[in-house]
């Protein structure tokens, strides 16, 4: 329900901002996003919890960016720019297998969440 909310919020915001290109609007969508991350990070963690991992995964895909940024920072090493964004794309599809997987049985984070 968070996720919805949030992402009804954030739509709203963004047409809001589009729209008007008033800089008060832009100002807000900042303030939401700032506002949002912990919980969005909390929930995420208990997701990943529930399916049996650690919630360290979810900066899993950053570790691509890093490669990406350092291939941005050096010119010449388009490698390094491409490996990072793939980089970023398979552990964010990691991530995303390790959502979305049902919790089979109880492990060390608890029991079993019931549907």
């Amino acid at each position: 329900m968070f996720t919805f909310i949030y992402m009804l919020v954030y739509l709203l915001l963004t047409a809001i901002s589009t729209a008007f290109e008033s800089q008060l609007f832009q100002i807000l969508f900042a303030l939401f996003s700032l506002g949002v991350i912990i919980p969005n990070l909390s929930i995420t963690a208990r997701r990943l919890h529930d399916a049996g991992h650690s919630g360290w995964w979810q900066i899993a895909p950053f570790i691509g960016l890093v490669f990406a940024g350092i291939g941005v920072v050096q010119a010449s090493s388009t490698l390094s720019l491409l490996a990072g964004i793939a980089l970023t794309f398979a552990l964010a599809i990691v991530l995303l297998v390790f959502l979305v997987k049902p919790s089979d049985e109880d492990n060390q984070y608890g029991t079993k969440p019931q549907p």
